[in-house]
C-alpha cells in the first residue's frame, strides 16, 4: 500500500515504518519544487523525527521537517500560485487540498491540510523561512515505538 499513490491509506490506516519514509521522501521532494515553483532552492531536512504511541495502541510518526531560506510575506503575490502547484501534488498523491494560505500558527503564514496515513501536512514560512512539516502519520513498527524503533 503506498501513501503516495491512489491508494493513501486513510486516517489510522498504517503502514510500515521503512515503506512511510520512503513515500514521504518522494512526496516531499515534488512538493519542493512545487512551493518553490521550480526556482533553486537549497532544502534542509528532515529534522526531528520522532515516533509516540497513538490512540487506540497506535503508533504515530513525525518524520520532521523541512526548510529553505525563502521569506514569503503574507502580501506575496505568488501564494496562489504556489498554492495550485502544491495541489497538483497533493491530488496526484491522493490527499486532498491546501486551503487559502492562512496564520497557520503565531506569525507562520500557509497552508494545512491532512496528510497521508491520517497525519497533517504543513506548509509555511516565518522569520525569512520556508517550511514543510509533516506529523502524526499512523506506521507500523517492530517493537515499542519510540526513538529505538527508528534506528532498528
Amino acid at each position: 500500500m503506498a501513501l503516495i499513490s491512489g491508494c493513501t491509506p486513510g486516517p489510522g490506516e498504517a503502514v510500515p515504518l521503512g515503506e512511510a519514509r520512503n513515500e514521504v521522501a518522494a512526496l516531499v521532494e515534488e512538493l519542493q519544487e512545487a512551493f518553490t515553483l521550480g526556482e533553486e532552492a537549497e532544502w534542509s531536512g528532515p529534522r526531528r523525527e520522532a515516533l509516540a504511541p497513538g490512540e487506540g495502541g497506535s503508533c504515530r510518526w513525525r518524520p520532521g521537517t523541512w526548510s529553505t531560506p525563502l521569506r514569503l510575506e503574507e502580501s506575496d503575490l505568488s501564494w496562489p500560485d504556489r498554492r495550485e502547484r502544491v495541489n497538483e501534488v497533493l491530488a496526484e498523491h491522493g490527499l486532498g487540498e491546501a486551503g487559502d494560505p492562512e496564520y497557520t500558527g503565531g506569525a507562520a503564514y500557509g497552508f494545512e491540510t491532512e496528510g497521508p496515513a491520517g497525519g497533517r501536512l504543513r506548509i509555511d514560512s516565518w522569520k525569512g523561512e520556508s517550511t514543510i512539516y509533516l506529523h502524526g502519520l499512523a506506521v507500523e513498527v517492530k517493537g515499542a515505538c519510540d526513538e529505538s524503533a527508528l534506528t532498528g
